[in-house]
């Protein structure tokens, strides 16, 4: 697979963060703190799914030729599978508020490590933009799932919240 083809799938992927985190805020819209923090999830997704269809371009534009991370088409399926699972049970009329919230976190644990894998098979324009628009802006998405654990009162969670917090800034350096 190409570098471009796999950016495109995981644009595809972000894009469906939006309908995810969007549908979780419909559900969950008589808690109005929930529902607003999965519409700000809702947004940033929508804002990476622009960064990487940008950086579709970007590599289209490179001088220097790159290669996609060893991604194969069964660990795509696999994940796809995954989040369509995650998908079907948030939309269950039985999914509670905590279970929203344990789903959420998955969905961004599955996000991170491979926009992480990615950023360095990127050339150095895509890869900066990803950086500054993906993985610096995590600090204030992670804030956000921070704070729907604490309105939730699902303090199991807010270990995983932190260790995706601190696996993005370690990827700042």
């Amino acid at each position: 697979m190409t570098l471009g083809a796999l950016v495109e799938r995981y644009a595809q992927y972000e894009k469906r963060g939006v309908v995810f985190y969007r549908g979780l805020a419909e559900r969950f819209a008589s808690t109005p703190v929930a529902a607003r923090i999965w519409r700000e999830l809702s947004n940033t997704e929508a804002s990476h799914f622009a960064l990487l269809e940008l950086c579709e371009d970007w590599i289209a534009m490179a001088k220097e030729s790159a290669s996609a991370p060893p991604v194969t088409p069964e660990a795509l399926n696999a994940l796809e599978a995954r989040m369509a699972e995650l998908e079907a049970r948030a939309q269950e009329t039985s999914c509670s508020l905590e279970e929203g919230l344990g789903l959420t976190v998955t969905w961004e644990e599955l996000e991170l490590p491979r926009i992480l894998e990615l950023v360095d098979h990127l050339p150095g324009q895509a890869r900066g933009r990803i950086m500054a628009g993906m993985i610096a802006e995590a600090a204030e998405h992670y804030r956000l799932l921070a704070e729907l654990v604490r309105s939730a009162g699902a303090p199991v969670e807010a270990g995983r919240v932190e260790a995706l917090a601190a696996q993005a800034r370690a990827a700042l350096g």
